[in-house]
This record gives C-alpha cells, structure tokens and sequence, in this order.
C-alpha cells in the first residue's frame, strides 16, 4: 500500500512538471459554473464567484483564473482533486478571513498568485500548499513579514519557493530580512515600497540561488550595495526608483561581483547620463533605459560596454540617433521609439554592422538618408510606425534580401501609394540585385483604400518603370 501511494504522489508531481494542459475538463458545471466560466486549452477564467464547487474527480488545468469576485470565501478543501500548474485569485477584495485555514488542502500547484487585494498577511492556508513554488502577494496591505505568524509561514514553504513577490505603498517601509527563509529563491521581485535604503545583507539566505530580481517603484537613492552579494543575478530590474538619479549610479560595485549579469534594466529612474558603472559587468548583453531624459551618451560609457545586443532607450528625450552608438557594433536590437528624432542621417547606423532590428516607433521621423543602411545587411525588421512620413524612403532599398525575409512596419502612417513606388516591386523581385524573398509591408495606404501589402503585390507591376529613386 505504501509503495501504491508513494507513485500516485509522484505521478501527480511529473503531471505538474511535464507541460502545460491544453484541454479543458466538460462544460457541464460539474467542475465549474458555465455562466461564469470560459475555458480556453487549458486556462480557466472565472469572474463574480462567491464558491467554487467542490470537485467529484480529479481535474487538471494549465491556468485558473478567479478575478473580480468580491464576496468570495474559499473554504476548507476548496481546490481539492484539483492540479493546476498556476491559480491566480486577484482583484476580488480577499481578506485573510476569507481563507479558511485548510483552503488549499488537496490542491496540487507551481504557482499561487493572491496579488491586488486586501490580505493584512500571508494566509495561514499557504503552509498546506506542498511543494509550492511561486507566490505573489503584491498589492495588498501587506506592511511587512517580521511577525511570527508570517515567519512560521515562510519557514514551512521555503523549502521549495522559487519565486516570490511582494510590495505595497505605503504599507512597507524597510526591507524585509525575513526572506532569508526562502533558502532556494530564484526570482525575488518588490513591486513597490516606501524604504530608502537597504541593508548590506539583505539577501542572505539567498545570495547564492537568486537569478532574478526586481525593485521597483521604492525611494532607494542609489543602487543598493547589497546587489554586489547576488553571485549568480542574471537579470537586474530597477525601475520606477525616481530618486536613484545619475549620482545613484555612482556606486562602488568592482569588475569581479555580479559576473553573471546579461540582463539590466533601468526605465524612468531619473537618468540623464548613460551610466559608467554598466562597463563593469562583463557578461551583460541587453539593457533598457527607458522612460529617462537622456542628455549625453560617451564615449567612454559606449566603448565599455561593447558586448551589448540589446539596447532599448524608448521615450528618453533623444532629438537624434547618438553617434556614439557606433561603438557597440555589436548591437543587434536597438529601440528608440518615443522619442523626438526626426532624420535618420548616413553615418547614424554606419558601423552598427551585426544590427538585425531597428525600432523607430512615434518619433517625428520626416527623412531617411538614402546611404542610412549602407553597411546593414542583417536587418530583418525595421520599425517605423507613426512618424511624420508620407512615402516609403528609398534608403531602404539598400537593405538586402538575398539572406532572409525582411518586415518593413509602416503602420499609422499617411503612405501616399502611387506609381512612384514602383521601385519597390522591381526590389522585391531582383531588380536592384536581391532576390526575391518574402518583403513584408505592415501599414494601410492614404491615397487609396488598400493595404501596402496589396498594392505592392497587385498594383505596382501595372507601374511604368522609371528612376523614381534615383537608381
């Protein structure tokens, strides 16, 4: 008997770890009301619940989604017989007495999230979870996890929490050094917070295991010390921290701490200045500063980080491409939408050789150079959805199509769509030395109710030949 029961628990753990469940159990109310309830391969969403039916057989799911059910009370047992690889119960005003202390007995999950509503604490019903793997309680009342009853909570899941996230404004003013608990987190993210400053063994207990981290929406004046610790952080998230500023940059993290890190981001964190200290780490190949006021980009801090792929500055205030973006030749995704460029000049992109996609989305573009992508035989995906143009620039017939596919995405822009756009068809199909591969045009015309797509492959043949680009 034992042996019979060791492998049914073994089995419904390899159920939860196996992949995701892409059909969905009988539309007969049986297991969930159909007036409430729509399910799609798998994922389950319920919306103005005040129980959930007790189950008469085992069901699986991919995604239970339970939101907006204000007057829910989850009782003892509730999810029994139920696996589900993520239940999300948000936006339904849950209070701690509204969990019975067994209400996830029998439930087999990865991840609980319990996010936006208004829990005071952790409810006790977590600790009957087994094995759970990730929990969200962001955006309650939560105002900390010092008191006993939170701490007994986080000691019986921490075996096998894996990610955990946390955060209301202004409920948490310091930060909480009861996560040493969670031993074997790998992903560790604060929504939000009203502390300033952060102890240098914040993550003990974790120092080692954490791959992942984000902070966010806090008054941190600087980046915290304590990241220096993380010896395998992957990704660094610091978003939102208004008061970090350039001088929050300026913090004594050396060559050898956080080797690991490829990913960082830094959006709306008040920078002017492209940060120096992002030549420090040597593994990093994607970051984003979005949302920031860019007034100066170096030398010194471009050449330091020659390993980026990734660089993303949407909405920073940039008036034109920065010409020292032509020492990262080894970019391969540049975003800068949102932002006030309105010409893309010859020598903007000339060294940005291994570049494959261009983002240029809501800026006032109204030229493009006709050498812009003179040295740019990788792209596959150039992005210039509204802007200020009114005809497709003939500086993208440099661009090659002999390799792969390309997406040219004019959307929301007003393409006048007239025989002077014969070139295109003669590069589709070979005529300025490509071959034809697909050429993918996103957009509508303003002249005539067609898309560019269509006029391209319908109307453009019809088109006398003529040297409309000055090839």
């Amino acid at each position: 008997m034992k042996i019979l029961v060791y492998v049914f628990v073994v089995a419904c753990f390899l159920t939860l770890t196996e992949g995701a469940v892409d059909v969905c159990p009988p539309n007969d109310n049986s297991v969930y009301p159909a007036d409430k309830c729509s399910c799609v391969k798998g994922d389950l969403l319920c919306q103005n619940l005040t129980s959930w039916p007790a189950l008469s057989a085992p069901v699986e799911l991919d995604i239970l989604t339970i939101t907006n059910s204000h007057g829910l009370v989850i009782r003892n047992n509730t999810f029994q017989s139920l696996t589900v690889d993520r239940l999300t119960i948000t936006h339904s005003k849950l209070r701690n007495t509204d969990f019975e202390e067994n209400a996830f007995g029998g439930l087999l999950v990865n991840d609980l999230d319990l996010s936006h509503n208004f829990l005071a604490e952790i409810p006790k019903a977590v600790r009957h979870i087994t094995a759970l793997k990730g929990l969200d309680v962001s955006f309650n009342g939560i105002s900390g996890f010092e008191d006993a009853n939170h701490i007994e909570t986080m000691k019986q899941i921490g075996n096998t929490l894996v990610r955990f996230a946390f955060g209301s404004t202004p409920d948490i003013d310091t930060w909480p050094t009861t996560l040493k608990h969670f031993p074997r987190l790998e992903e560790l993210n604060c929504t939000g917070a009203d502390f300033s400053l952060m102890p240098i063994n914040s993550f003990y207990g974790f120092e080692n295991t954490l791959r992942k981290l984000n902070i966010s929406n806090t008054y941190l004046y600087s980046v915290p010390l304590a990241v220096g610790r993380l010896n395998y952080l992957t990704e660094l998230s610091l978003n939102h921290n208004h008061l970090i500023g350039d001088f929050g940059m300026n913090v004594p993290i050396v060559s050898t701490y956080l080797t690991h890190l490829s990913k960082i981001s830094l959006d709306d964190d008040n920078i002017t200045m492209f940060p120096n200290i992002l030549g420090v780490f040597r593994s990093l190949t994607e970051i984003s500063m979005n949302g920031n006021n860019l007034k100066f980009v170096s030398e010194e801090s471009a050449k330091s980080i020659h390993k980026i792929t990734h660089l993303s500055l949407r909405n920073s205030g940039i008036t034109r491409i920065p010409g020292t973006l032509q020492y990262i030749s080894s970019l391969e995704s540049v975003d800068l939408s949102e932002n006030g460029i309105h010409t893309i000049e010859r020598k903007d992109l000339q060294e940005l050789t291994n570049l494959k996609e261009l983002k240029l989305n809501d800026n006032p573009i109204i030229y493009l150079s006709d050498n812009a992508f003179t040295k740019s035989e990788n792209i596959n995906l150039v992005e210039m959805r509204n802007t200020n143009l009114t005809r497709i620039p003939c500086g993208l017939k440099i661009l090659r199509l002999v390799n792969h596919d390309l997406t040219l995405d004019f959307r929301f822009n007003k393409i006048e769509c007239t025989c002077a756009l014969r070139w295109l068809y003669d590069w589709k199909n070979g005529g300025y030395g490509t071959i034809s591969h697909n050429l993918n045009i996103l957009g509508d015309c303003v002249t005539i109710q067609s898309s560019l797509q269509d006029y391209l492959e319908n109307n453009l043949a019809a088109c006398p030949t003529y040297n409309s680009c000055g090839i």
